[in-house]
C-alpha cells in the first residue's frame, strides 16, 4: 500500500548531502579524550592563543560544547605535538592571534 502523499502547500527542496557521521563521532571522541586531561595551565594557554575565554575551553573539557571542526583538529594536533607553550611576560608584546 503506497504511503499518502501530502499535496497541500508549496513543495520545497532538501539537499541530498551524504553526511558521514562516523568521522564526526571519531573527531568528537578524540577531541573530548584530549581535552579531558587538560589542567588549568593548558586551558589558560589555549584560551590566550585562540582568543577565547577560559570558560569556553572548560566547556569543551566537560563536554558542554564543541568547537568548529578546524579548531578541534588544531587542538588535537597541538596536544599530539606535546602542547608546546611560550613563556611570555606582561611587559612583552603578545604576537597577533592570526
Amino acid at each position: 500500500m503506497p504511503l499518502p502523499v501530502e499535496t497541500r502547500g508549496r513543495p520545497f527542496y532538501v539537499a541530498d548531502i551524504p553526511f558521514d557521521v562516523t568521522t564526526r563521532i571519531q573527531l568528537m571522541t578524540e577531541f573530548y579524550q584530549v581535552t579531558a586531561r587538560f589542567k588549568y595551565r593548558d586551558i589558560a594557554a589555549l584560551a590566550r592563543c585562540l582568543g577565547v575565554h577560559t570558560s569556553t575551553i572548560e566547556k569543551w573539557k566537560y563536554r558542554v560544547s564543541f568547537p568548529r571542526a578546524d579548531i578541534a583538529m588544531d587542538v588535537i594536533a597541538w596536544v599530539q605535538r606535546g602542547k608546546p607553550m611560550t613563556l611570555t611576560y606582561q611587559r612583552q608584546k603578545r604576537r597577533p592571534l592570526m
